[in-house]
């Protein structure tokens, strides 16, 4: 099993309720155009992150999905829209090996 995860930093503090409302949207958009069991948060400690996860069975599945949404013109204007709200190169994506 394997966890996607996508962090980015709002640019100030005055653009998290934005930054949420982004989130909020694109995680609602991907799970009923893809299926994912995406989830998002903001982080508590250490810095204001937006982050969203998901779990997958094969990392052939999160190339698949990227490929998909790479090439979706909804998801990539939902990404447009919401790229003042971002700190420039904050964008961070990381693949976890879950372990039982």
């Amino acid at each position: 099993m394997f966890r996607f995860i996508r962090t980015a930093i709002p640019n100030t503090g005055a653009d998290i309720p934005a930054a949420l409302q982004f989130a909020a949207q694109v995680t609602s958009y991907l799970n009923k155009t893809y299926s994912l069991n995406l989830k998002y948060g903001i982080e508590m400690f250490g810095g204001t992150r937006i982050q969203w996860h998901f779990d997958v069975d094969s990392l052939d599945k999160v190339y698949e999905l990227q490929g998909k949404v790479l090439q979706d013109r909804e998801y990539c204007g939902m990404l447009d829209k919401s790229r003042d709200t971002f700190l420039p190169g904050s964008l961070k994506d990381a693949v976890m090996s879950l372990q039982e």
